[in-house]
C-alpha cells in the first residue's frame, strides 16, 4: 500500500493493483486530503453489510479492473479472503465525495473496536494534532476488560511541557464524541515506527509497554481527604463505582481506571444524590473529585430552575 505525492500529486495505489487513484492535473480541481480520481480502474466503497455505500459514508476500499492481479501465487487462502468476484480487497477505510474524489480515512485491521463501536484513529490524530502545543500523534486500540478495546494516543510535542495529558483530553473533548475521546494518552519523544519508517498502529500498545492492566497506573498524588459534605458524598460514590478503597480530592477519575460507561455511572449518581446534571465532557473537564465537586456547588448555587427534580415513581392507572 502506498500514499504519496508525486510533486505535488497525492496519489494512491498498492502494488496489488497499481495507481488506484492520483489528483487530476489543472486545469481541473484538486482537493486538499483527498487522494484524487480513479486511474483506469473502478473503485468502491463497500458498507458493513456488503452493499454500496453511500458518498460521503466510510466503508472498505475495493477495486477491480485489467491492472488488478488475480491472485496472489501459491498462496490460494489469502487469495480467496481478498479477491472477490472479480474485486480486490484493499483493506483500507475511505469514502467517495459526489464528485468522484477518494478519501482515505485508515486501515480496517487498525480501527479501535470500543464496546461495538468503530473508530477510525485518524479521526483522533487529526483532532490532537490541530493543538498547537502537537507536533505529532498516533491514535491506538489498548486491550479493555469490558469494551474489548479502549482508545489510547501516543503523541510527540514541538516544545517539551507545552502541554499536558490532561489539557490534551480537555482539548479534543469538543470535537470528538465522548466515546471517540483517548482515555489515556501518553506524551513521548517519538513514536514507534518499524524499520521501513512505517507507523503499525496494531503493534503500538505493545511497543509502548501498555496493557489493560497499566492504564490505571500512574504517579499517585499526594492524598488529601474529602473536607466537605459534598466531597464526602462524592468520594463514596467514587468508591463505588471506580472500586477503589481511598479517594482524595487531588485523585483523577481517568487516571483511577476511568471510562465513559463509568463515567455514565457517576453523573446518574451525581443526579441523585444532589439534583444537578452534568454532561460527559463536563467530566473530561472537571477529572478530578476536587473539581467535580467545584461544579457540582456552582450548579446548585446557580440559576435554580437549572437545577434537575429529582426523580420519583409515579402511579399508573389503567
Amino acid at each position: 500500500r502506498r500514499v504519496r505525492k508525486m510533486g505535488r500529486r497525492p496519489e494512491f495505489g498498492l502494488t496489488e493493483t497499481g495507481m488506484i487513484t492520483c489528483s487530476p492535473l489543472p486545469p481541473a480541481l484538486r482537493k486538499p486530503g483527498s487522494v484524487g480520481v480513479p486511474c483506469g480502474v473502478r473503485i468502491e466503497v463497500r458498507s458493513d453489510g456488503g452493499g454500496r455505500a453511500a458518498l460521503g459514508r466510510s466503508g472498505e476500499i475495493i477495486v477491480s479492473g485489467a491492472a488488478v492481479a488475480h491472485g496472489y501465487d501459491r498462496n490460494p487462502q489469502a487469495t480467496q479472503d481478498a479477491f472477490e468476484g472479480g474485486w480486490f480487497r484493499t483493506g483500507d477505510e475511505g469514502y467517495v465525495d459526489a464528485d468522484g474524489y477518494l478519501y482515505l480515512t485508515g486501515r480496517l485491521k487498525e480501527m479501535i473496536n470500543r464496546g461495538g463501536e468503530k473508530i477510525s484513529p485518524w479521526e483522533i490524530e487529526t483532532a490532537l494534532s490541530e493543538h498547537p502545543a502537537v507536533a505529532e500523534a498516533a491514535a491506538f486500540a489498548v486491550p479493555h476488560s469490558s469494551l474489548s478495546e479502549e482508545v489510547g494516543a501516543a503523541v510527540v510535542l514541538r516544545v517539551a511541557g507545552s502541554a499536558t495529558e490532561r489539557q490534551l483530553r480537555e482539548f479534543v473533548a469538543p470535537r470528538l464524541a465522548d466515546f471517540k475521546v483517548p482515555r489515556w494518552i501518553r506524551i513521548v519523544d517519538e513514536i514507534p515506527k518499524n524499520s521501513l519508517g512505517k507507523l503499525q498502529r496494531a503493534a503500538l500498545a505493545g511497543r509502548l509497554g501498555i496493557s489493560s492492566a497499566e492504564l490505571p497506573a500512574a504517579p499517585e498524588p499526594e492524598y488529601v481527604a474529602p473536607r466537605t459534605e459534598e466531597e464526602a458524598i462524592l468520594a463514596a460514590i467514587w468508591r463505588g463505582v471506580l472500586r477503589v478503597d481511598r479517594i482524595g480530592i487531588l485523585d483523577d477519575f481517568f487516571r483511577l481506571g476511568g471510562d465513559s460507561i463509568l463515567a455514565t455511572r457517576i453523573l446518574s449518581q451525581v443526579r441523585s444524590a444532589f439534583n444537578v446534571e452534568l454532561s460527559t465532557i463536563a467530566l473530561f473537564e472537571t477529572s478530578t473529585l476536587e473539581e467535580m465537586a467545584a461544579a457540582i456547588e456552582a450548579a446548585r448555587s446557580g440559576d435554580p430552575d437549572k437545577l434537575t427534580p429529582a426523580l420519583e415513581p409515579i402511579r399508573r392507572r389503567g
